[in-house]
Protein backbone atom coordinates (compact mmCIF):
# COMPACT_ATOMS: atom_id res chain seq x y z
CA UNK A 1 0.00 0.00 0.00
CA UNK A 2 1.39 3.35 -1.00
CA UNK A 3 -1.46 5.66 -0.07
CA UNK A 4 0.86 8.39 1.13
CA UNK A 5 0.59 12.15 1.52
CA UNK A 6 3.03 14.85 0.48
CA UNK A 7 2.47 18.58 0.55
CA UNK A 8 0.54 20.47 -2.09
CA UNK A 9 3.72 22.27 -3.05
CA UNK A 10 5.30 18.93 -3.91
CA UNK A 11 2.27 17.96 -5.96
CA UNK A 12 2.94 20.82 -8.29
CA UNK A 13 6.60 19.90 -8.62
CA UNK A 14 6.46 16.12 -8.84
CA UNK A 15 6.02 14.72 -12.32
CA UNK A 16 5.90 11.07 -13.24
CA UNK A 17 9.04 9.78 -14.91
CA UNK A 18 7.52 6.47 -15.92
CA UNK A 19 7.09 5.65 -19.59
CA UNK A 20 3.51 4.51 -19.90
CA UNK A 21 1.68 2.95 -22.78
CA UNK A 22 -0.82 5.20 -24.52
CA UNK A 23 -2.77 2.26 -25.85
CA UNK A 24 -6.46 3.07 -25.91
CA UNK A 25 -5.88 6.71 -25.01
CA UNK A 26 -7.61 9.68 -26.52
CA UNK A 27 -6.70 13.36 -26.74
CA UNK A 28 -8.26 15.80 -24.29
CA UNK A 29 -10.19 17.52 -27.06
CA UNK A 30 -12.50 14.49 -27.21
CA UNK A 31 -13.53 14.81 -23.54
CA UNK A 32 -17.24 14.46 -22.80
CA UNK A 33 -19.43 16.37 -20.36
CA UNK A 34 -20.44 13.58 -18.00
CA UNK A 35 -22.85 15.85 -16.15
CA UNK A 36 -25.08 16.16 -19.21
CA UNK A 37 -25.36 12.45 -19.98
CA UNK A 38 -28.07 10.15 -18.64
CA UNK A 39 -27.11 7.23 -16.43
CA UNK A 40 -28.50 4.79 -19.00
CA UNK A 41 -26.22 6.30 -21.66
CA UNK A 42 -23.24 6.20 -19.30
CA UNK A 43 -23.82 2.50 -18.63
CA UNK A 44 -24.30 1.72 -22.32
CA UNK A 45 -21.16 3.55 -23.41
CA UNK A 46 -19.12 2.20 -20.50
CA UNK A 47 -19.88 -1.33 -21.62
CA UNK A 48 -18.69 -0.34 -25.09
CA UNK A 49 -15.44 1.01 -23.62
CA UNK A 50 -15.05 -2.21 -21.66
CA UNK A 51 -12.18 -0.99 -19.48
CA UNK A 52 -11.54 1.02 -16.33
CA UNK A 53 -7.98 1.96 -15.40
CA UNK A 54 -7.38 3.31 -11.91
CA UNK A 55 -4.53 4.70 -9.85
CA UNK A 56 -4.09 4.47 -6.09
CA UNK A 57 -6.94 1.99 -5.67
CA UNK A 58 -5.15 -1.32 -4.94
CA UNK A 59 -6.91 -4.54 -3.99
CA UNK A 60 -5.59 -4.55 -0.42
CA UNK A 61 -6.89 -1.09 0.55
CA UNK A 62 -10.43 -0.66 1.96
CA UNK A 63 -11.64 -3.68 -0.05
CA UNK A 64 -11.18 -2.14 -3.47
CA UNK A 65 -10.74 -5.72 -4.63
CA UNK A 66 -14.36 -6.50 -3.81
CA UNK A 67 -15.64 -3.50 -5.73
CA UNK A 68 -13.51 -4.15 -8.78
CA UNK A 69 -14.80 -7.71 -8.90
CA UNK A 70 -18.39 -6.46 -8.59
CA UNK A 71 -17.90 -3.85 -11.32
CA UNK A 72 -16.35 -6.44 -13.59
CA UNK A 73 -19.10 -8.99 -12.95
CA UNK A 74 -21.94 -6.45 -13.25
CA UNK A 75 -20.79 -4.37 -16.19
CA UNK A 76 -18.13 -6.48 -17.86
CA UNK A 77 -15.38 -3.90 -17.37
CA UNK A 78 -11.80 -5.14 -17.32
CA UNK A 79 -9.79 -3.40 -14.60
CA UNK A 80 -6.18 -2.55 -13.86
CA UNK A 81 -4.64 -0.40 -11.13
CA UNK A 82 -1.29 1.24 -10.52
CA UNK A 83 -0.73 1.93 -6.83
CA UNK A 84 0.81 5.32 -6.11
CA UNK A 85 0.63 8.31 -3.81
CA UNK A 86 -2.00 11.03 -4.13
CA UNK A 87 0.63 13.40 -5.46
CA UNK A 88 1.74 10.90 -8.07
CA UNK A 89 -1.83 10.28 -9.17
CA UNK A 90 -2.50 13.93 -9.94
CA UNK A 91 0.92 14.38 -11.51
CA UNK A 92 0.23 11.44 -13.80
CA UNK A 93 -3.12 12.91 -14.85
CA UNK A 94 -1.30 16.14 -15.75
CA UNK A 95 1.80 14.69 -17.41
CA UNK A 96 -0.20 12.28 -19.57
CA UNK A 97 -2.85 14.72 -20.72
CA UNK A 98 -1.79 14.46 -24.37
CA UNK A 99 -1.72 10.67 -24.23
CA UNK A 100 -3.76 9.58 -21.20
CA UNK A 101 -3.88 6.04 -19.83
CA UNK A 102 -5.71 6.41 -16.49
CA UNK A 103 -9.36 7.08 -15.77
CA UNK A 104 -9.94 7.42 -12.06
CA UNK A 105 -8.10 7.87 -8.78
CA UNK A 106 -8.56 7.89 -5.02
CA UNK A 107 -6.73 10.75 -3.29
CA UNK A 108 -6.46 12.03 0.26
CA UNK A 109 -9.07 14.59 1.28
CA UNK A 110 -6.63 17.49 1.14
CA UNK A 111 -5.85 16.66 -2.49
CA UNK A 112 -9.41 17.22 -3.74
CA UNK A 113 -9.01 21.01 -3.96
CA UNK A 114 -5.47 20.51 -5.24
CA UNK A 115 -6.80 18.46 -8.14
CA UNK A 116 -9.11 21.33 -9.05
CA UNK A 117 -6.29 23.86 -8.81
CA UNK A 118 -4.22 21.70 -11.15
CA UNK A 119 -7.21 21.42 -13.52
CA UNK A 120 -6.78 17.67 -13.99
CA UNK A 121 -10.24 16.41 -12.98
CA UNK A 122 -13.72 16.52 -14.46
CA UNK A 123 -17.10 16.61 -12.70
CA UNK A 124 -19.61 13.86 -12.19
CA UNK A 125 -22.43 13.69 -9.64
CA UNK A 126 -23.67 10.20 -8.78
CA UNK A 127 -27.38 9.60 -8.39
CA UNK A 128 -26.81 9.33 -4.62
CA UNK A 129 -25.35 12.86 -4.56
CA UNK A 130 -27.91 14.24 -2.10
CA UNK A 131 -27.00 11.54 0.45
CA UNK A 132 -23.42 12.79 0.70
CA UNK A 133 -22.65 15.56 3.22
CA UNK A 134 -21.90 18.94 1.66
CA UNK A 135 -18.47 19.12 3.29
CA UNK A 136 -17.54 15.78 1.69
CA UNK A 137 -17.95 16.83 -1.94
CA UNK A 138 -16.99 19.56 -4.36
CA UNK A 139 -20.13 21.56 -5.24
CA UNK A 140 -19.45 20.98 -8.93
CA UNK A 141 -18.78 17.27 -8.51
CA UNK A 142 -15.04 17.31 -9.25
CA UNK A 143 -14.25 15.23 -6.15
CA UNK A 144 -16.37 13.19 -3.77
CA UNK A 145 -15.32 11.51 -0.53
CA UNK A 146 -16.49 7.89 -0.56
CA UNK A 147 -15.26 6.64 2.82
CA UNK A 148 -13.87 7.91 6.11
CA UNK A 149 -11.07 7.00 8.44
CA UNK A 150 -10.79 7.94 12.12
CA UNK A 151 -7.48 7.97 13.94
CA UNK A 152 -7.01 4.84 16.00
CA UNK A 153 -4.45 2.63 17.68
CA UNK A 154 -3.54 -0.99 17.05
CA UNK A 155 -2.08 -2.32 20.29
CA UNK A 156 -0.01 -5.48 20.73
CA UNK A 157 -1.30 -6.71 24.09
CA UNK A 158 1.57 -9.22 24.30
CA UNK A 159 3.92 -6.25 24.66
CA UNK A 160 1.67 -3.63 26.27
CA UNK A 161 -0.35 -4.31 29.42
CA UNK A 162 -2.09 -0.93 29.51
CA UNK A 163 -5.19 -0.01 27.52
CA UNK A 164 -4.07 2.47 24.87
CA UNK A 165 -7.14 4.32 23.67
CA UNK A 166 -5.83 7.89 23.86
CA UNK A 167 -2.66 9.90 23.39
CA UNK A 168 -2.67 10.59 27.12
CA UNK A 169 -2.77 6.87 27.88
CA UNK A 170 0.09 6.27 25.47
CA UNK A 171 2.15 9.01 27.11
CA UNK A 172 1.62 7.50 30.54
CA UNK A 173 2.60 4.01 29.38
CA UNK A 174 6.01 2.60 28.54
CA UNK A 175 4.97 1.58 25.03
CA UNK A 176 6.74 2.62 21.87
CA UNK A 177 4.70 4.31 19.14
CA UNK A 178 5.00 3.46 15.44
CA UNK A 179 3.88 6.25 13.14
CA UNK A 180 5.38 5.30 9.80
CA UNK A 181 6.76 7.86 7.37
CA UNK A 182 5.78 11.25 8.78
CA UNK A 183 7.61 13.05 5.99
CA UNK A 184 5.38 11.57 3.28
CA UNK A 185 2.66 9.36 4.76
CA UNK A 186 -0.94 10.60 4.95
CA UNK A 187 -1.92 8.52 7.96
CA UNK A 188 1.39 9.31 9.66
CA UNK A 189 0.88 13.06 9.37
CA UNK A 190 -2.74 12.72 10.47
CA UNK A 191 -1.54 10.86 13.57
CA UNK A 192 0.61 13.85 14.49
CA UNK A 193 -2.35 16.16 13.85
CA UNK A 194 -4.51 13.92 16.04
CA UNK A 195 -1.98 14.28 18.84
CA UNK A 196 -2.06 18.06 18.44
CA UNK A 197 -5.81 18.12 19.05
CA UNK A 198 -5.45 15.71 21.97
CA UNK A 199 -2.85 17.87 23.68
CA UNK A 200 -4.84 21.11 23.36
CA UNK A 201 -3.73 22.31 19.94
CA UNK A 202 -5.30 21.98 16.51
CA UNK A 203 -4.48 22.20 12.81
CA UNK A 204 -3.25 25.76 13.26
CA UNK A 205 -1.34 25.11 16.49
CA UNK A 206 0.88 22.04 16.21
CA UNK A 207 3.23 22.95 19.06
CA UNK A 208 1.56 20.64 21.62
CA UNK A 209 2.09 17.64 19.36
CA UNK A 210 5.74 18.45 18.80
CA UNK A 211 6.29 18.95 22.52
CA UNK A 212 4.69 15.53 23.03
CA UNK A 213 6.85 13.74 20.47
CA UNK A 214 10.02 15.46 21.67
CA UNK A 215 9.36 13.95 25.08
CA UNK A 216 8.75 10.50 23.61
CA UNK A 217 11.85 10.80 21.45
CA UNK A 218 13.96 11.67 24.50
CA UNK A 219 12.66 8.50 26.14
CA UNK A 220 13.47 6.39 23.09
CA UNK A 221 9.81 5.59 22.53
CA UNK A 222 9.40 6.47 18.84
CA UNK A 223 9.76 3.40 16.64
CA UNK A 224 11.21 4.58 13.34
CA UNK A 225 10.29 1.39 11.48
CA UNK A 226 7.27 1.07 9.23
CA UNK A 227 3.93 -0.36 10.27
CA UNK A 228 4.14 -3.34 7.94
CA UNK A 229 2.27 -6.60 8.30
CA UNK A 230 5.60 -8.40 8.48
CA UNK A 231 6.68 -6.43 11.55
CA UNK A 232 3.26 -6.80 13.14
CA UNK A 233 3.35 -10.56 12.57
CA UNK A 234 6.71 -10.74 14.32
CA UNK A 235 5.41 -8.81 17.32
CA UNK A 236 7.89 -5.97 16.78
CA UNK A 237 5.35 -3.16 17.14
CA UNK A 238 3.85 -2.05 20.46
CA UNK A 239 1.34 0.56 19.26
CA UNK A 240 0.62 1.57 15.66
CA UNK A 241 -1.26 4.84 15.19
CA UNK A 242 -3.19 4.91 11.93
CA UNK A 243 -6.69 4.91 10.45
CA UNK A 244 -9.27 2.68 12.10
CA UNK A 245 -9.91 0.64 8.97
CA UNK A 246 -6.23 -0.23 8.73
CA UNK A 247 -5.98 -1.21 12.40
CA UNK A 248 -8.94 -3.57 11.97
CA UNK A 249 -7.59 -5.05 8.76
CA UNK A 250 -4.14 -5.58 10.27
CA UNK A 251 -5.66 -7.10 13.43
CA UNK A 252 -7.45 -9.78 11.45
CA UNK A 253 -4.49 -10.49 9.17
CA UNK A 254 -2.16 -10.91 12.16
CA UNK A 255 -4.71 -13.18 13.87
CA UNK A 256 -4.54 -15.49 10.86
CA UNK A 257 -0.76 -15.37 10.55
CA UNK A 258 0.20 -15.48 14.22
CA UNK A 259 -2.66 -16.54 16.51
CA UNK A 260 -0.39 -16.23 19.56
CA UNK A 261 -0.43 -12.44 19.23
CA UNK A 262 -3.29 -10.52 20.82
CA UNK A 263 -4.06 -7.33 18.90
CA UNK A 264 -6.55 -4.75 20.18
CA UNK A 265 -8.07 -1.81 18.26
CA UNK A 266 -9.27 1.49 19.70
CA UNK A 267 -10.22 4.97 18.51
CA UNK A 268 -8.04 7.70 20.02
CA UNK A 269 -10.52 9.22 22.46
CA UNK A 270 -8.66 12.50 22.88
CA UNK A 271 -7.81 13.31 19.26
CA UNK A 272 -10.16 11.34 17.01
CA UNK A 273 -9.53 13.27 13.80
CA UNK A 274 -11.61 11.99 10.92
CA UNK A 275 -10.77 12.38 7.26
CA UNK A 276 -11.64 10.76 3.97
CA UNK A 277 -10.44 9.83 0.51
CA UNK A 278 -11.80 11.45 -2.64
CA UNK A 279 -12.86 9.84 -5.88
CA UNK A 280 -11.55 11.90 -8.82
CA UNK A 281 -12.10 11.36 -12.55
CA UNK A 282 -9.20 12.23 -14.80
CA UNK A 283 -10.08 15.23 -16.97
CA UNK A 284 -8.39 13.40 -19.85
CA UNK A 285 -9.76 9.91 -19.05
CA UNK A 286 -9.53 7.54 -22.02
CA UNK A 287 -12.63 5.75 -20.70
CA UNK A 288 -14.76 8.57 -19.23
CA UNK A 289 -18.04 6.68 -19.22
CA UNK A 290 -16.45 3.76 -17.38
CA UNK A 291 -15.04 6.24 -14.86
CA UNK A 292 -18.47 7.80 -14.28
CA UNK A 293 -20.11 4.40 -13.96
CA UNK A 294 -17.45 3.39 -11.45
CA UNK A 295 -18.12 6.47 -9.32
CA UNK A 296 -21.83 5.70 -9.58
CA UNK A 297 -21.28 2.17 -8.32
CA UNK A 298 -18.82 3.09 -5.55
CA UNK A 299 -21.34 5.56 -4.10
CA UNK A 300 -24.25 3.13 -4.37
CA UNK A 301 -25.47 1.08 -1.41
CA UNK A 302 -23.53 -1.92 -2.69
CA UNK A 303 -20.31 0.02 -3.16
CA UNK A 304 -20.59 1.64 0.24
CA UNK A 305 -21.14 -1.71 1.94
CA UNK A 306 -18.02 -3.02 0.20
CA UNK A 307 -16.01 -0.20 1.82
CA UNK A 308 -17.29 -1.43 5.17
CA UNK A 309 -16.21 -4.94 4.21
CA UNK A 310 -12.75 -3.37 4.04
CA UNK A 311 -13.34 -1.91 7.53
CA UNK A 312 -13.75 1.67 6.25
CA UNK A 313 -16.76 3.76 7.29
CA UNK A 314 -18.94 4.67 4.28
CA UNK A 315 -19.52 8.38 3.71
CA UNK A 316 -23.26 7.79 3.26
CA UNK A 317 -25.02 7.48 6.62
CA UNK A 318 -28.25 6.28 5.00
CA UNK A 319 -26.70 2.92 4.08
CA UNK A 320 -27.64 0.07 6.44
CA UNK A 321 -24.70 -2.22 7.12
CA UNK A 322 -25.26 -5.96 7.66
CA UNK A 323 -24.98 -7.08 11.28
CA UNK A 324 -21.95 -9.27 10.57
CA UNK A 325 -20.04 -6.21 9.33
CA UNK A 326 -21.00 -4.15 12.36
CA UNK A 327 -19.74 -6.93 14.61
CA UNK A 328 -16.18 -6.72 13.32
CA UNK A 329 -15.98 -2.91 13.47
CA UNK A 330 -14.94 -0.79 16.45
CA UNK A 331 -17.94 0.00 18.66
CA UNK A 332 -19.90 3.13 17.76
CA UNK A 333 -19.42 4.26 21.37
CA UNK A 334 -15.79 5.05 20.60
CA UNK A 335 -16.77 7.51 17.85
CA UNK A 336 -18.67 9.98 20.02
CA UNK A 337 -15.91 12.62 20.03
CA UNK A 338 -14.68 12.54 16.44
CA UNK A 339 -13.15 15.66 14.89
CA UNK A 340 -14.13 15.94 11.20
CA UNK A 341 -11.43 17.67 9.18
CA UNK A 342 -13.65 19.57 6.79
CA UNK A 343 -11.33 22.52 6.02
CA UNK A 344 -9.12 21.06 3.31
CA UNK A 345 -6.89 24.12 2.93
CA UNK A 346 -6.10 24.19 6.65
CA UNK A 347 -5.39 20.45 6.71
CA UNK A 348 -3.09 20.72 3.70
CA UNK A 349 -1.16 23.53 5.33
CA UNK A 350 -0.94 21.60 8.61
CA UNK A 351 0.40 18.47 6.93
CA UNK A 352 3.03 20.49 5.10
CA UNK A 353 4.14 21.99 8.41
CA UNK A 354 4.13 18.59 10.10
CA UNK A 355 6.45 17.10 7.48
CA UNK A 356 8.84 20.05 7.68
CA UNK A 357 8.94 20.29 11.46
CA UNK A 358 9.25 16.52 11.93
CA UNK A 359 12.37 16.51 9.78
CA UNK A 360 13.83 19.51 11.60
CA UNK A 361 12.74 18.89 15.20
CA UNK A 362 12.03 15.21 15.77
CA UNK A 363 14.28 13.17 13.51
CA UNK A 364 17.49 14.64 15.04
CA UNK A 365 16.26 13.63 18.50
CA UNK A 366 15.43 10.11 17.38
CA UNK A 367 18.95 9.78 15.97
CA UNK A 368 20.63 10.77 19.23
Amino acid sequence: MKKKFVSTLLVLGVMSTCLLSACGSKPASESVDLTSVSLDTIEEKAKEEGTISSVGMPDDWANWKGSWESISNTYGLAHDDTDMTSAEELSMFDSEKDSPTKDIGDVGQAFGPTAIDMDVVQPYKASTWDSIPDWAKDPDGKWTISYLGTMGALVNKNNVSETIDSWEALKNSSAKITLGDVLRGASSQMAVLSCAYAMGGDAENLDPAFDYFKELASEGRIDVGDGSIERLNRGEIDVLATWDYLTLQYRDIVAENNPDLNMECHIMQDGAVQSGYCLVINKYAPHPYSAALTVEYLLSDEGQIERAEGYARPIREDVTLPDDLKAKMISDDEYTNTIPLADNDTVTKACTEIASRWEEEIIPLIGE
